[in-house]
């Protein structure tokens, strides 16, 4: 292989594999921040399934955020719901507790303020929020995770460079890997497997971003299964050459 063709296949494959990095360290700890606070120890009072509560993915140590509860009354009467908040400290959960009332189609928002004053298990903020039923609605209760790193940086910047790193990396990637094709076999061979890990961990963006962990897990298992079936296609064609 000439060091041109090297050259071609070194870059994009240095480019789709620094997004996958990315990426799967972002749904990692989405995922283990949502399924820590899953069972946290919060009371539970109402089924899940509450919509509209939303947290942020991460934070530093330094940094403040806001959580966010959001209501719309979609019926024809008014509604007077209640809203508790229940936030993390490393001694006791403090409480909130919010009232609205809503006339048909109107719809509030809630915000509430997190700080280093939240983290608890060393790495954590976690929130659980509830409402209480107001007729026709039920009595729903959802909970959320944030992971918290140890970096100079804001986690509002951080995210969104996580998110830009895993899509650009991984696309540029396959974009090139697709337009030399030839220059390497092992590449031509698993390229397509290649796209379907990008596709998966575009659905983990979603599903961790939803908060939905349990997906989460699945389409990093899936991950780990195809990487491991790459690795060791890699190997085996690396014997042969010798």
């Amino acid at each position: 292989m000439t060091n041109k063709n090297k050259q071609a296949v070194f870059f994009p494959r240095l480019s789709y594999f620094a997004g996958l990095i990315a990426g799967v360290f972002l749904v990692f700890i989405a995922t283990w921040a949502d399924m820590e606070a899953t069972f946290y120890g919060f009371p539970r009072q109402a089924d899940p399934g509450l919509t509209g509560f939303a947290c942020p993915v991460l934070m530093t140590r330094g940094d403040s955020n806001t959580l966010s509860f959001s209501i719309n009354n979609q019926t024809d009467s008014k509604i007077t719901p209640s809203v508790k908040l229940w936030v993390s400290t490393p001694i006791l959960p403090e409480e909130y507790n919010e009232m609205a009332e809503l006339a048909p189609g109107e719809s509030k928002r809630f915000t509430w303020q997190v700080d280093a004053r939240n983290i608890d298990l060393e790495r954590f903020i976690f929130a659980k929020a509830m409402m209480y039923s107001s007729y026709p609605l039920p009595s729903q209760e959802a909970t959320c995770g944030i992971f918290i790193l140890d970096l100079p940086l804001s986690g509002r910047v951080i995210f969104p460079a996580l998110i830009a790193i895993g899509l650009l990396g991984m696309g540029w990637g396959l974009f090139r890997m697709y337009k030399t094709r030839g220059a390497n076999e092992w590449v031509d061979k698993n390229v397509p497997a290649l796209t379907f890990i990008a596709v998966v961990l575009a659905i983990g963006f979603v599903s961790s971003l939803m908060g939905a962990w349990i997906q989460s897990i699945l389409v990093l298992a899936v991950i780990a299964l195809m990487l491991f079936i790459l690795l060791s296609s890699f190997m085996l064609s690396e014997r042969r050459k010798q």
